[in-house]
């Protein structure tokens, strides 16, 4: 059985309370919306200045324009359809609280960053998405019920 370590990053639209909606990604590979995610390393400290450099680079957010903190851990074995395998999945969630939304960003709909096909997404929108919810059960249910 393959194991795989992954922490996951809750991007929220704003850093308030009120804030409700998730950055997700579309994966050609999977043809599915995730969160934005990266393989995990080391301690969380670690974990944590590789994540933060990962959405600089990748989602073009300044790193003085939000702040990450680790929430949880779970762990999940599911099969994974792309690989026709069972795998354990080592989940590591963080928040990411962006204090300055680039104008782009803020619509209801798909917006472009770098080579990412980007939407915001609720738990809800999620969960009622036939595909995101067969992937990835484990990673809403892990989103909805530790933020």
């Amino acid at each position: 059985m393959n194991r795989r370590a992954s922490s996951l990053i809750a991007v929220r639209d704003g850093a308030d309370e009120q804030a409700n909606r998730y950055l997700t990604y579309y994966d050609q590979q999977w043809e599915c919306w995730f969160l934005p995610n990266h393989s995990s390393s080391g301690s969380y400290e670690e974990d944590k200045t590789k994540l933060i450099g990962y959405m600089t680079s990748e989602f073009k957010i300044p790193s003085d324009a939000f702040d990450v903190k680790f929430v949880g851990t779970s762990t999940s074995t599911k099969w994974s359809t792309e690989h026709q395998e069972e795998r354990t999945y080592d989940y590591r969630l963080y928040l990411a609280s962006v204090t300055h939304l680039p104008e782009s960003w803020r619509t209801d709909g798909e917006f472009q960053v770098g080579s990412k096909r980007c939407r915001w997404m609720t738990v809800d929108d999620m969960i009622a998405d036939p595909k995101i919810n067969d992937i990835n059960h484990d990673v809403i249910h892990m989103l909805k019920d530790s933020i």
